[in-house]
């Protein structure tokens, strides 16, 4: 009977602890839209993978939603506002009394626009703001420099990916050092590895054909113009090439009619938006990028992380990953030229291509995963 009473004593002594056990915090990622572009998938991985037991997550698009709508809806509250074109101060409100209903702790915006409309309603509801700066290219402009100094000393942190934007931010912009922290980007190392014949055969490819992939939103920054005429020079000397095309965007229509002035459509392909990518990557031969600029792009991490050879422009953080000649080839943006000899020489030399392709998974899997990642941001999230 005394075993008994202890015991109970023992079960009513931690009954305080139980009971005052905080529930999790909420943190709402406020991103432009719901596409499957860089920011907005980076946003999804974090929220994926924190300790549910401190944190729950939330999706606000301002814009539009997109690819990875359904995804979010499925596993987390989520609102699209819909903003019309220009400016909208209205939508501070909206954020403000969404940020109130769902009891947010934590605001993590991505990129400027979605800081500007959301820093407001975080102070009112007593939320700390986390804003991420995905590309710094927008700061040559001044006005942004000076609004961007502005609003950073209302977030506890402002998060860069990559060693490009931290220069850009803290030397060109001015943020405070205290203020500025480098979580770089990570990707997912969790993906099956499908045999190559078998998604190729999926994807009606042949054996013997050399693919090439990009995967970047169609817009104009992106420049699939320079890769379409880059590749029709390769394909007039290798009729085996093949392009793939993975993305969505305003410039879908252009890039098709571009694919039929060339006469590429038997040897290019536009998939749209795929949530597979990892299968795409595992039926290609190597992974193009001809942006004229970027931040850390997502796309060629994954390419990495699939052990494919990276070539692309050496642009914002792109060369802190991609060293030339060892884990791909670098060539100078809007250089046509470059690009079609650099991809012709990598089809030509499998060997040389897969030895740069497994080097660039070692460094992926050492810098780059995501799991780390997510990690740093919960650990930011939690900071006094």
């Amino acid at each position: 009977m005394m075993i008994e009473t202890r015991s109970l004593e023992a079960l009513h002594a931690l009954e305080p602890e139980v009971r005052a056990a905080p529930s999790p915090r909420t943190v709402a990622h406020v991103t432009w839209s719901l596409v499957a572009g860089g920011a907005e998938t980076y946003a999804l991985s974090i929220a994926s993978r924190l300790d549910l037991s401190k944190f729950r997550s939330a999706f606000c698009a301002v814009d539009q939603g997109g690819a990875l709508e359904a995804e979010v809806r499925r596993r987390f509250p989520c609102e699209i506002l819909r903003r019309p074109p220009g400016i909208h101060p209205g939508l501070v409100w909206k954020l403000y009394r969404l940020f109130r209903r769902w009891d947010v702790r934590v605001v993590h915006t991505h990129h400027f626009n979605q800081l500007l409309y959301s820093v407001i309603g975080a102070k009112l509801v007593g939320a700390r703001i986390i804003h991420t700066e995905h590309s710094v290219e927008a700061y040559k402009r001044r006005r942004l420099r000076i609004a961007l100094r502005l609003l950073s000393l209302l977030c506890h942190k402002v998060v860069v990916i990559g060693d490009d934007g931290r220069r850009t931010l803290e030397a060109g912009v001015g943020i405070p050092k205290r203020k500025l922290r480098l979580i770089r980007a990570g990707v997912s190392l969790d993906h099956p590895r499908e045999p190559r014949a078998q998604v190729r055969a999926a994807l009606g490819l042949g054996k013997a054909e050399r693919v090439a992939t990009i995967i970047a939103r169609l817009s104009p920054e992106k420049n699939h113009q320079l890769l379409l005429s880059a590749f029709a020079t390769v394909s007039r000397r290798m009729p085996e090439a093949r392009l793939l095309i993975v993305g969505d965007g305003t410039e879908r229509d252009a890039i098709a009619q571009e694919i039929e002035r060339l006469g590429l459509q038997n040897c290019v392909r536009m998939l749209g938006v795929r949530r597979d990518v990892h299968r795409i990557l595992a039926a290609s031969d190597l992974f193009v990028l001809s942006s004229d600029r970027e931040g850390l792009p997502i796309a060629v991490l994954e390419a990495m992380a699939a052990a494919r050879p990276v070539l692309a422009t050496a642009v914002g953080d792109i060369p802190t990953v991609v060293r030339d000649g060892i884990s791909g080839r670098l060539v100078p943006p809007r250089d046509m030229q470059a690009m079609a000899v650099a991809m012709t020489e990598l089809f030509h030399d499998p060997q040389r291509a897969s030895a740069m392709g497994a080097h660039g998974r070692r460094l992926v899997q050492e810098n780059y995963d995501v799991a780390k990642t997510a990690s740093a941001f919960q650990a930011l999230y939690e900071e006094d």
